[in-house]
């Protein structure tokens, strides 16, 4: 009897797979810690993604997750998500943790 391919990397029987999914998003207001933005789809609460950001032509990014998404009332479907960064890296030059931080001056 033949292995199954995912049996060989995976031999517990587990199955691992990733959903994508890409929104774009206004943000909103930006801190240290996360993000406030403005998106046209319900993002569930405790969904963990990327976020990236263009700004003056260079591209930021950082991992983040979700903590609350209200809708906007009288916007139509308008929502407003906030997003707590995520340490799974130290920042590094890209990061919008390290953006944020020098844009305003922080630790200078």
């Amino acid at each position: 009897m033949s292995e199954k391919p995912q049996e060989s990397i995976l031999p517990t029987g587990d199955v691992l797979g990733v959903l994508t999914r890409e929104l774009h998003v206004r943000i909103i207001n930006c801190s240290y810690s996360g993000c406030l933005v403005e998106t046209d789809a319900r993002v569930e609460v405790g969904t963990v993604g990327s976020l990236r950001l263009v700004f003056d032509g260079n591209e930021f990014f950082d991992d983040v997750q979700v903590m609350r998404c209200q809708p906007i009332q009288g916007a139509g479907s308008v929502y407003q998500v906030g997003a707590q960064f995520l340490w799974t890296v130290p920042p590094g030059d890209r990061s919008l943790r390290r953006a944020v931080t020098q844009k305003l001056g922080i630790g200078n």
